[in-house]
C-alpha cells in the first residue's frame, strides 16, 4: 500500500524550483507567473485541483467574487492535491494594492489569477516572493467594524454543495483556460500549456460522450485553442 502524500513531502519538492526567471515586475511589486507556476504544479502533480469559491448574493445571484457594502470584493480559491489542499483569498486590487470599488469583470479574473498563484504558493512553490508583503495597518476600532461587516454579509453567503463543488472545479480550470488563451503571446506557450494539462482535458472530454454537439465542453475548449493558434500564427507571419 503506497503511503498518502503529505504537505511536508510537497513542500519540500516545490520549494526547492527556482522561480526567479519567472517573476514580473508591475509598479515595484513582484507577481510569479500564474501559467508557468500551474505548469510546475502539472509537472510534479498532475492530478492536483483547483475550485474557485463561488458566492450567492442577497438577491440569490451567483457572483465568482464576495462582495462587502463598500463595494470591494475579494476572490477565494482552494488547490488540492489528492487530499492535501490550501486555500487562498485576496481582495481586488489596482497596483497599489488599494482595493477597487465595483470592480469589472477583468479585474476580479486577474485577482482570481494571482490568488491561484499564492494558493499555489502555500504548498512551497515561489512562497519568498511573498515574504516582504506589506498588510496595510487598522486601528482596533477600524478593524473591528470592518470584521462585523463582512460577518454579516458572508451569513447571507450560501455554501455550495458537494455537486455544486464539482462543478466549480470544472468551472475554475475553464477560467483559467480563458485567461491563458487571451494573455498567450506565442504558438509555443500555447501548445506547452495544452500538453501540460492534457489529463484535465481528457477528463472533460471522456465527461462529454453521451452530450449533445453543442453541449460539448471539450470541443468548445479545442476551438478556442484553434483560433487563437490561428491568430498567432498570423501574427508570426506578419511579423516576419
Amino acid at each position: 500500500m503506497t503511503d498518502k502524500l503529505t504537505h511536508k513531502e510537497v513542500w519540500e519538492t516545490l520549494s526547492k524550483v527556482d522561480c526567479s526567471e519567472h517573476i514580473e515586475k508591475k509598479m515595484n511589486l513582484s507577481y510569479l507567473s500564474w501559467a508557468w507556476a500551474w505548469g510546475v504544479l502539472m509537472e510534479h502533480y498532475a492530478d492536483a485541483q483547483l475550485t474557485f469559491q463561488a458566492f450567492t448574493d442577497q438577491d440569490g445571484i451567483m457572483r465568482d467574487a464576495m462582495f462587502y457594502p463598500d463595494g470591494s470584493a475579494s476572490v477565494h480559491v482552494t488547490v488540492s492535491i489528492g487530499d492535501l489542499a490550501r486555500s487562498m483569498w485576496l481582495p481586488v486590487m489596482d497596483y497599489k494594492n488599494n482595493a477597487i470599488s465595483n470592480p469589472s469583470a477583468r479585474q476580479i479574473s486577474d485577482a482570481k489569477m494571482r490568488c491561484l498563484v499564492k494558493a499555489i504558493a502555500l504548498f512551497g512553490l515561489g512562497h519568498y516572493i511573498y515574504a516582504g508583503e506589506d498588510l496595510p495597518t487598522q486601528d482596533k476600532k477600524e478593524t473591528k467594524e470592518n470584521s462585523g461587516s463582512a460577518d454579516a454579509f458572508n451569513n447571507e453567503n450560501k455554501s455550495p454543495t458537494s455537486d455544486e463543488s464539482a462543478e466549480s472545479n470544472k468551472q475554475g480550470f475553464v477560467e483559467l483556460v480563458d485567461v491563458f488563451i487571451q494573455d498567450c503571446e506565442s504558438v509555443k506557450s500555447l501548445e506547452d500549456f495544452f500538453k501540460t494539462n492534457k489529463e484535465e482535458f481528457r477528463r472533460i472530454k471522456k465527461e462529454d460522450e453521451g452530450r449533445e454537439e453543442k453541449e460539448r465542453l471539450y470541443d468548445k475548449l479545442l476551438e478556442k485553442f484553434s483560433k487563437r493558434k490561428i491568430d498567432l500564427l498570423n501574427e508570426e507571419k506578419k511579423d516576419g
